[in-house]
């Protein structure tokens, strides 16, 4: 009996914790979030384009009239292939 009780113990503690880590795996992805959206925020600010240039060059880019420089799409997989490993480090 003094096993079983042992083993629901465990299992109580265990689900606390999982439920600690779940709130702060949430909180870091909001965090996470809000960074890239002050950093894409920061981008679109030094390109120093009103919102009508700006719509006009998002929308011509999306529809393909205008394209990156290649060398501009290499750079920005290595940024990207970098924060990936984070991902795994928790």
């Amino acid at each position: 009996m003094a096993t079983t009780q042992k083993i629901r113990n465990d299992i109580a503690k265990t689900k606390e914790k999982i439920a600690e880590q779940q709130k702060r795996l949430r909180a870091l992805e909001a965090q996470l979030a809000e960074e890239e959206n002050l950093e894409i925020v920061r981008m679109v600010k030094a390109v120093k384009m009103d919102n009508k240039e700006l719509t006009a060059f998002l929308k011509a880019y999306a529809s393909g009239m205008i394209s990156l420089p290649e060398g501009m799409l290499q750079e920005g997989n290595t940024e990207h292939e970098e924060t990936e490993g984070y991902e795994d480090e928790a």
